[in-house]
């Protein structure tokens, strides 16, 4: 048997360039979830989700990364996420100032995607991981 994992590996906290700014959006958007009461989604990276089929006994067979393209509406919903979250906001004074902010990176974002030649900032990748149980186990099920 094969199994396949598709995940998305985390963004990092800062990176060089114009790409930094969804850096920020999503710390942004993770805090407004967090003040809301919430609980922000985490990706696993792919060494950890190599590490740990192996650890299960299963044979990785493959690994392929795929860049990520964001373009600025994909980012917007990213801020919209955050945006949706003020209503919960312990404080007003606190949800209008992170609103402000909000607003502060969407303009950022539009700036920095418009200055790419294909209106699109590339930062971290999606995977796929194939893994598969060694052919002694396999064969020992009657496989």
């Amino acid at each position: 048997g094969r199994i396949y994992v598709v995940g998305l590996n985390p963004i990092p906290d800062k990176v060089a360039g114009d790409a930094d700014v969804f850096c920020r959006v999503t710390r942004l958007r993770d805090a407004c979830i967090l003040i809301a009461g919430h609980r922000c989604y985490r990706e696993y990276p792919v060494e950890w989700i190599e590490r740990h089929l192996e650890k299960s006994g299963l044979n990785v067979v493959q690994s392929s990364k795929f860049p990520i393209m964001y373009s600025h509406e994909t980012i917007t919903r990213q801020l919209n996420v955050a945006r949706a979250k003020l209503p919960l906001f312990p404080s007003k004074t606190l949800a209008a100032e992170m609103g402000k902010q909000i607003d502060s990176l969407e303009e950022e974002s539009r700036k920095a995607t418009q200055k790419t030649y294909n209106g699109r900032l590339k930062i971290g990748f999606d995977y796929m991981v194939s893994a598969e149980l060694p052919l002694s186990v396999e064969g020992s099920k009657g496989e």
